[in-house]
């Protein structure tokens, strides 16, 4: 007979099944915990893709204000243990998201 689970392994096995189902919704859990919800209320999570995390924010003061928070940022998500590191993170305003260049 198997002695009881332990918590951490029961958490890590949750957390991995979100990440499968929906990586973009384990990660902007992820980034809520880790900048709280004033900032995550106004910013959301694009991609995570090979380190370089992609934020969309409300407006470009709060793409400017978290940009000087990068590295601040950058070390509370990697000890919350995303999928992959995340060396950089990108802040962009939403606004720009939705732009067409024409040649």
């Amino acid at each position: 007979m198997a002695g009881p689970a332990r918590i951490g392994d029961i958490v890590e096995s949750e957390r991995q099944k979100i990440w499968r189902r929906s990586p973009g919704l384990g990660l902007q859990q992820l980034w809520q915990e880790a900048v709280g919800d004033e900032v995550a209320a106004v910013t959301r999570v694009r991609t995570l893709r090979q380190g370089v995390m992609t934020v969309s924010c409300a407006s470009s003061g709060w793409a400017c204000e978290l940009s000087l928070m990068a590295p601040e940022l950058t070390e509370r998500l990697n000890q919350a243990g995303p999928p992959e590191e995340v060396r950089e993170i990108r802040f962009v305003h939403q606004a720009q998201e939705r732009l067409k260049y024409r040649k």
